[in-house]
């Protein structure tokens, strides 16, 4: 009952974080869901339940994606999911443990620094084929993108809609490759099932906190989770 419990308020939590800033669930959700059951188990929950998530922000804020910029993101982020899958596929649990601590570690301290990546279109091809491939291997995919566009101007409903017209993409597509690789198993189906009703909880909540945002003591607070989890799954990865 206890992991029952927490996998609904960290699902919930990282559906939150995701409506508001239109990433962040799988950098919440995958560390926690890591230690309540197994990281392949994680990252494929967090894949499932991120997708409804910016499907529904993709619809509710369609008229602010920036299209150009939308099918860039799109071209390149597909290209990179069957990497990794493949890599979900071969990686030992520890070494995966270990990937997601470094992906959480590296897109804290981009949100935190606000930090920029300089390069125009090309930069933004190879970082969005990055991104797919993390996302599929690790879950971990918005910090990447957010780095990428710091510095671009956009609105941040624009930027939100935009990130989660790629998002939306990139599950589907991971979704396939984890069924198509086995990976939707029975536990997978019992963590759904409580995933599902957390998950709308967060959206509802979370389009609440993004009308009223206060970005900073929104943003401190996202960072000391992050800072939080990261410092868990390292631990586990050490420990194992």
């Amino acid at each position: 009952m206890l992991v029952i419990s927490c996998v609904f308020v960290v699902i919930a939590l990282g559906s939150l974080v995701r409506a508001t800033t239109g990433f962040g669930f799988s950098l919440v959700a995958v560390p926690p869901l890591a230690l309540l059951a197994d990281p392949v188990t994680a990252v494929v929950v967090a894949g499932l339940m991120s997708a409804p998530v910016s499907v529904w922000i993709t619809a509710r804020d369609r008229r602010h994606v920036d299209r150009r910029l939308a099918a860039l993101f799109l071209g390149f982020g597909l290209a990179g999911v069957p990497f990794g899958v493949w890599l979900l596929a071969v990686l030992p649990e520890r070494a995966l443990m270990v990937a997601i601590a470094v992906m959480v570690l590296v897109g804290t301290f981009l949100v935190w620094r606000r930090t920029p990546v300089p390069g125009g279109t090309p930069t933004l091809a190879g970082v969005s084929a990055l991104s797919g491939a993390s996302f599929a291997s690790t879950g971990i995919d918005g910090p990447l993108m957010v780095a990428a566009l710091q510095g671009s101007g956009l609105e941040p409903r624009v930027q939100r809609a935009t990130l989660s017209v790629m998002f939306s993409a990139t599950s589907a597509a991971s979704l396939a490759g984890f069924w198509i690789s086995g990976r939707l198993t029975p536990e997978v189906g019992s963590l759904l099932l409580v995933g599902v009703p957390a998950m709308l909880v967060g959206m509802a909540v979370g389009e609440r906190v993004f009308r009223r945002l206060d970005a900073e003591l929104f943003r401190r607070a996202v960072l000391w989770l992050l800072l939080i989890s990261s410092v868990s799954v390292v631990t586990r990865a050490v420990a194992s």
